[in-house]
């Protein structure tokens, strides 16, 4: 049986993009990326995570895909489209 975490965010900070992020949050005002993760996941026996979506573009779900494709612990991605897109079947199956 896998042992997953089942939410879990990656991020290179930038202010702008991440300006949700306010003054009481100010300790995650830093990247977090899978190379960080990878250890702490390691060290406590947990097989592997599911990758969350951040921003709501699809810039943020190919990023997310394409750490999980060089990431193997990484088990799954929640990403994002536009479900109101005249084109959805396309975004859906591009990302399929």
């Amino acid at each position: 049986m896998l042992t997953i975490d089942a939410h879990q965010h990656f991020w290179k900070y930038h202010p702008d993009r991440h300006a949700w992020i306010d003054d009481t949050m100010n300790v995650i005002r830093q990247n977090f990326m899978p190379e960080e993760l990878h250890p702490i996941l390691q060290e406590n026996n947990i097989d592997g995570c599911v990758r969350v979506q951040v921003d709501q573009t699809e810039a943020e779900t190919d990023f997310m895909m394409a750490l999980a494709k060089d990431n193997d612990f990484i088990k799954g991605v929640v990403g994002w489209v536009d479900l109101k897109a005249a084109n959805i079947v396309d975004r859906l199956a591009h990302y399929k």
